[in-house]
C-alpha cells in the first residue's frame, strides 16, 4: 500500500476497505486476462467458452438433465438451450426427451464430441500455460487453493 495512502487511512476499518477493494480489482483484472487467453485459444480451434463449458462439464459428469446442466454451469435455460442448438448442429451433443416426462431433455456428448473434447483439452493445457507463465507449480497449487477458500465463502 503507497505511503499517500497510509496518511490519508483514518482507521483500521477504512485500512481493510481500501486493501480489499484493491484485491478486488486485482482478481477481476487477473480473470479478465485469463479469460482472455482462453477465449483467444479456444477461437482458434474453432470455439467459444461458452461451448467448451457444456462440452467439458458434459465430459466430466456424464449426460446430464438440460435443466442440471444449466444449474451446474450456473446459466439461465435460454442461453444453454442456444448454446446447445449450436453444438448440435455441430454434431457434438445431442438432446433427446425421457420417457417418463416429454418435457425433459437428456443431453449428452456424441463420439463427435467425445473427440472434440480431447482435442480442446489440449488447447485448454497451453492456455493454461500462458497464463500461468512465470509461476512455480507450488505457487500455482496455492493461489489455487486461496481462490477455492474465497470462491468457497
Amino acid at each position: 500500500m503507497n505511503e499517500l495512502w497510509r496518511q490519508q487511512v483514518q482507521t483500521p476499518d477504512a485500512e481493510t476497505a481500501f486493501v480489499v477493494d484493491c484485491f478486488g480489482r486485482r482478481l477481476t483484472l487477473a480473470a479478465r486476462n485469463a479469460r482472455q487467453t482462453l477465449d483467444s485459444h479456444l477461437a482458434r480451434a474453432g470455439t467459444t467458452y461458452a461451448g467448451w463449458s457444456v462440452l467439458a462439464t458434459l465430459h466430466q459428469q456424464g449426460p446430464l438433465m438440460q435443466r442440471e446442466l444449466a444449474q451446474r454451469l450456473d446459466i439461465e435455460g435460454p442461453t444453454l438451450t442456444r448454446q446447445l442448438e449450436r453444438l448440435e448442429r455441430q454434431g457434438l451433443v445431442t438432446r433427446r426427451r425421457v420417457d417418463s416426462d416429454r418435457r425433459v431433455a437428456l443431453v449428452e456428448l456424441t463420439p463427435s464430441g467425445q473427440a472434440m473434447v480431447s482435442q480442446l483439452q489440449e488447447v485448454v493445457a497451453v492456455a493454461a500455460k500462458e497464463v500461468g507463465a512465470g509461476l512455480t507449480t507450488e505457487q500455482l497449487q496455492e493461489l489455487g487453493s486461496l481462490l477455492d477458500l474465497i470462491t468457497a465463502r
